[in-house]
């Protein structure tokens, strides 16, 4: 069997080279579809803001963390129990196994295999009502630093190393692609009502956001290629790589020589949000009986300058990097470039490339229980569009939520790519709100650790309405 995980290594020490600050993240579904999340909730749909009962709206800070796979997992572990966890990598040789031992990090018995891992920094940024021409429309500003990387249907390599089947000396490797970008946004949000007719109203609402991207990275690999296992008196060893055609481009804002990191932008572009949402209004409760919204979101890229490396050429011997010191991914690409051409700078093709925005759909529909309490339905496809898009995971979420001025609570479950059950839950308190689309890992052991979620904002608002939209409530009952 194998003592180093072949491609997997490799991966991971280019990432972790280009990206030693990433974080892993995905969306607040339930908290987004409370009345109260004003541009706290614009991201996941730019008419949102629009609903806010309160005049004005501020998000101090707000973080959501995520991170989701069947790649990989560590055994009989929570996420708080981490950092008291002494945790060691699979090793049949000394018959430490996930599914026998305790705090294991082992591989799923799978052909294939994948990971999402987003995060979104909300800064600074705020929301207003005024009337202009006797028509309301909401304004917001809003900052954010996102990351987000994504790989589907990767080969599983790694599986061979927690099985007991028989030395594999030949292994196909299919194509695949894999990409990551963290980039920051400066936007602005304008919603507004376009139609009104009884009871029915429809809103439109928009966003148009700068994209200053810092790191990238994609690896494209675009043959079958072959890994060929050499075999010593004792075991097979780590092997050579064959029949590779591979692109890998990437660009940093990490400082290799200082060891430090700089958010120093290595490429611009352009984004949009569009949603438009359709009302049943109820003027006696003065609310919505139900709302259906339809989202396009994230529409746009990023241009980039950085390195762009084509490698397609002798057969190369992963045995080459064990033992160096590799400080940054340009040393890498110096490495490989030597070890298949046979000179440090043969590989490098050019230095502009480009990567989409995780463009999505999301449909949402609300109804309206009784006072305060609402009913959510949010369905999330992704729908990349531009060259080496990123890939939002996609989601489909139900929700009950209690909705007051001061307080908000609520539920949900939901299928992350449709497959994948978790439990959610949120609370609103005045300015604070916690919540998790995935709270179990959080606290609770689970046989199988390989995801987990986490969120929080710091809002100021006034805790007392004065929406003059609203008319005033009838006291009669017709």
């Amino acid at each position: 069997m194998f003592k180093n995980k072949i491609l997997e290594k490799m991966m991971w020490r280019f990432v972790l080279l280009v990206f030693p600050l990433s974080l892993m993240a995905q969306d607040p579904v339930i908290f987004s579809n409370d009345k109260y999340s004003g541009i706290s909730g614009v991201g996941f749909s730019p008419t949102q803001p629009f609903f806010n009962p309160n005049l004005w709206d501020v998000n101090v800070v707000a973080e959501d963390i995520f991170v989701q796979n069947n790649y990989t997992y560590i055994s009989n572990l929570s996420i708080v129990g981490i950092p008291r966890a002494d945790i060691k990598s699979v090793n049949l040789f000394d018959n430490v196994m996930g599914v026998t031992g305790l705090h294991i990090q082992d591989y799923y018995n799978k052909a294939k295999g994948g990971y999402h891992f987003s995060s979104d920094l909300l800064g600074p940024s705020f929301s207003f009502t005024t009337d202009i021409q006797q028509k309301k429309y909401v304004f917001g500003l809003f900052t954010r630093v996102r990351t987000q990387g994504s790989a589907l249907d990767i080969d599983n390599y790694s599986r061979i190393n927690n099985t007991n089947t028989d030395a594999v000396y030949l292994y196909d490797f299919h194509p695949f692609k894999t990409n990551f970008m963290n980039w920051g946004e400066v936007g602005i949000n304008v919603s507004t009502q376009i139609f009104e007719k009884k009871e029915f109203r429809l809103v439109l609402g928009g966003s148009l956001k700068y994209e200053i991207g810092y790191d990238a990275m994609k690896i494209n690999s675009k043959n079958t290629a072959n890994i060929v296992r050499t075999v010593d008196s004792n075991f097979a060893t780590d092997g050579v790589l064959t029949n590779y055609n591979i692109d890998a481009s990437y660009a940093t804002a990490y400082d290799s020589e200082k060891k430090k990191y700089d958010f120093k932008p290595n490429g611009r572009g352009l984004g949009a949000d569009v949603g438009l949402t359709f009302i049943k209004w109820n003027y006696r409760m003065e609310d919505y009986d139900y709302k259906i919204s339809f989202n396009v979101l994230d529409i746009g890229y990023i241009n980039f300058k950085g390195q762009n490396h084509h490698f397609r050429g002798r057969p190369f011997d992963f045995n080459s990097l064990s033992g160096r010191n590799i400080n940054s991914p340009e040393e890498l690409m110096h490495i490989l470039s030597e070890e298949v051409y046979g000179d440090p700078d043969a590989s490098l093709v050019g230095s502009d490339f480009s990567i989409g925005l995780p463009t999505s759909m999301h449909v949402n529909m609300s109804k309206r229980i009784r006072d305060d309490h609402y009913l959510n339905f949010d369905l999330v496809q992704r729908a990349p569009v531009f060259k080496n898009s990123l890939r939002r995971a996609n989601i489909a979420n139900v929700s009950y939520s209690v909705q007051k001025k001061i307080l908000g609570y609520g539920a949900s479950v939901s299928m992350y790519e449709f497959r994948d059950l978790q439990l959610g839950t949120y609370l609103r308190l005045g300015p604070l709100i916690i919540g998790s689309e995935n709270f179990l890992p959080l606290f609770f052991k689970q046989k199988k650790l390989h995801s987990a979620d986490f969120y929080f904002a710091i809002k100021i608002y006034p805790f007392i309405e004065r929406n003059r939209d609203k008319p005033h409530r009838s006291n009669c009952k017709c």
